[in-house]
């Protein structure tokens, strides 16, 4: 074995080695993330809690939301991606969405 194919199979080993102690990569949605996006962006209009104190009594809040009949994933992200008046364009990656999505169905009751 050369020098040249020694030191790529060398960096080659510690590349992997690196990936091994990173972790695992997921795609399942963060609700921990999304509370913080519903924090920041939706809680001037939505009860997005149980520590808001104040919400616009029109507005459905995310208990509400959550709880509705049939409600899915999808469903709450095309509402965000197309809202209606009076809600504003909110704009956020597909990543986001999911994220947002997982914290508003965290709060579905069970049973």
């Amino acid at each position: 074995m050369d020098l040249r194919t020694a030191l790529i199979l060398g960096m080659t080993m510690l590349l992997g080695a690196g990936l091994v102690f990173a972790g695992p990569v997921t795609n399942q949605p963060d609700w921990i993330h999304g509370k913080d996006l519903a924090q920041r962006l939706c809680s001037n209009c939505h009860l997005v809690d149980n520590q808001q104190q104040q919400v616009n009594a029109d507005i459905p809040s995310f208990n509400e939301i959550a709880n509705k009949e049939g409600q899915t994933a999808g469903t709450i992200m095309a509402h965000i991606i197309l809202p209606k008046h009076p809600m504003p364009t909110i704009p956020l990656t597909q990543s986001e969405l999911a994220d947002l999505a997982a914290y508003i169905l965290s709060m579905r009751k069970s049973g």
